[in-house]
């Protein structure tokens, strides 16, 4: 399980998706004849899917890098929501064969950023809510409910 803000201009901010699936936007070897977001050698796709599902939490895709998205840069990016960090999450977990879950909370996306408290204004909002889907995610497994 993997919590933690998101940004998006297209998604409702301070609610809670569930991603599901996850490409890398830092990676471009397109140079060397590779489809964008494809690590050489690596074989994988571009986006990699997260097939668990919780139900009742919304669903969005998600793409990870090391650059803080705002504005027009949203524009090359086809996911609805972006993070840093779940992309590598997902990574560590393929490498151990376990599932990975990412909830995202929508913090920030649909105005340009000019401070951090663009950024932290409404975490405390998004952790309450984060907090509710792990409960939900804590009923689909008790009731057998989490699904592929």
């Amino acid at each position: 399980m993997s919590l933690g803000s998101a940004g998006s201009r297209v998604l409702e901010q301070t609610e809670v998706y569930q991603a599901t699936s996850v490409s890398y936007r830092d990676m471009d070897a397109t140079p060397l004849g590779f489809e964008k977001g494809v690590t050489p050698f690596l074989d994988l796709p571009a986006t990699l899917p997260l097939p668990l599902r919780i139900p009742g939490i919304a669903e969005a895709s998600l793409s990870t890098g090391a650059n803080i998205v705002s504005g027009a840069a949203y524009d090359s990016i086809a996911a609805e929501m972006v993070d840093m960090e779940s992309y590598a999450c997902l990574r560590a977990c393929m490498r151990f064969e376990v599932p990975l879950t990412v909830l995202r909370g929508i913090s920030d996306g649909k105005a340009e950023l000019h401070h951090v408290d663009d950024w932290t204004e409404y975490l405390h909002v998004i952790d309450e809510n984060l907090a509710l889907a792990v409960n939900r995610l804590g009923d689909a497994l008790a009731e057998g409910l989490l699904t592929r």
